[in-house]
């Protein structure tokens, strides 16, 4: 498969990524990732106990960071989520959290579910989608072309062929 892309000049090459889409992007030798953005001592028990597979399960684990209300950022921290982490065998789950937190900082911005992509001015607004919506029941419907550059349902939107 690797062989046709090759061949076939495909990359992928993502114009623009919905949130969602970011989350769904492989947490493990991401594109977006700088150089020097993983440890294998530090990230195995992201991957064997957390089992840390996308950039969403990243941030999940992350997100524990700002429980301050039920969460105590120090490595004795006896909140639900920790003690859960120790019981599956993680150490120091405030350190994984502070890995997968890192690991999220590292990615470009184009890739990182934190950062907002800039406003193109391309998309439809409110309105004119649901008059696309009407449009679409109708027979003589008329639909407005949408020009957004935003992918926003799979990935594989994102593959792109250059000749």
């Amino acid at each position: 498969m690797l062989k046709t892309a090759r061949k076939h000049n495909m990359s992928f090459a993502p114009i623009k990524l919905s949130k969602d889409l970011k989350d769904q992007m492989p947490a493990w030798l991401h594109l977006g990732a700088q150089p020097r953005t993983y440890n294998k001592n530090k990230d195995e028990c992201l991957q064997t106990l957390h089992d840390v597979k996308s950039v969403k399960d990243l941030r999940s684990l992350a997100r524990r960071l700002k429980l301050t209300n039920t969460h105590n950022v120090s490595a004795t921290c006896h909140c639900d989520l920790c003690s859960a982490d120790r019981l599956a065998g993680c150490k120091n789950p405030i350190r994984c959290a502070q890995v997968a937190q890192k690991i999220l900082n590292n990615l470009n911005p184009t890739y990182n579910p934190n950062t907002s992509p800039k406003k193109d001015n391309l998309t439809l607004t409110h309105r004119r989608k649901e008059k696309n919506s009407q449009a679409r029941t109708q027979i003589d419907g008329e639909i407005t072309f949408d020009p957004s550059i935003t992918s926003k349902n799979h990935l594989s939107e994102c593959f792109r062929i250059f000749v």
